[in-house]
């Protein structure tokens, strides 16, 4: 896609939406995504391979992850990001661009919704900022999503969004526990059919 170095690109922050002001992970986000993780743990343990401990989730140890996202921020590696509600301030949704494939211009995105905060469209709202801005800004050809079979709220948002289903990984997902699921695979490819939904970013 680019010859430009990724620390070069351009990523310009934040995303706003009706009611999400999306942003990257900064200083002191460690407390609040523990409480949002603790709150969440049930649904989380379910179908996030990451969600094997609660004890792992504690507000320093979510800080030094912050931190280090912030640096994986810069350096283009990943982009993880925390979906505030405009109306309340409070951080409702995660998510972000990971398995970034600069030169060839791939991503996979995702995204999880604090318990308190589910059943409102968040991360549809999130999800489809996110695909926007994908294909708008950082000029990606292909963004892919793939959940656990099962995970119905992850498949919903995926058919709003209108993902093209591409297939099945069978026995792909290891889920806590030591569970296995079948990984369904989809993708986008442009913005086309997309619901609507207006947005903005700070422009470069």
């Amino acid at each position: 896609m680019t010859a430009v170095h990724p620390v070069l690109i351009d990523v310009p922050m934040p995303i706003r939406t009706p009611r999400l002001l999306l942003r990257p992970k900064q200083p002191g986000d460690g407390a609040l995504t523990a409480a949002a993780v603790a709150e969440t743990w049930e649904d989380l343990h379910q179908w996030m391979r990451w969600a094997e401990n609660p004890h792992d989730f504690t507000s320093e140890r979510m800080e030094i992850r912050t931190r280090q996202m912030m640096a994986s921020f810069l350096l283009r590696e990943v982009i993880e990001l925390v979906g505030v509600e405009t109306a309340t301030g409070q951080p409702v949704v995660w998510c972000g661009f990971h398995d970034i494939d600069w030169s060839a211009g791939l991503c996979d995105t995702g995204y999880w919704v604090r318990k308190t905060a589910q059943n409102r469209g968040f991360a549809t709202e999130a999800a489809n900022a996110l695909v926007r801005y994908g294909f708008g800004q950082l000029r990606v050809n292909r963004i892919g999503l793939t959940h656990s079979a099962g995970n119905e709220p992850s498949r919903r948002v995926a058919e709003k969004l209108g993902f093209i289903r591409e297939g099945i990984q069978r026995a792909a997902n290891v889920l806590p526990g030591g569970r296995v699921a079948d990984r369904c695979c989809y993708a986008r490819f442009d913005t086309v059919g997309l619901p609507d939904l207006e947005l903005t970013w700070n422009q470069s």
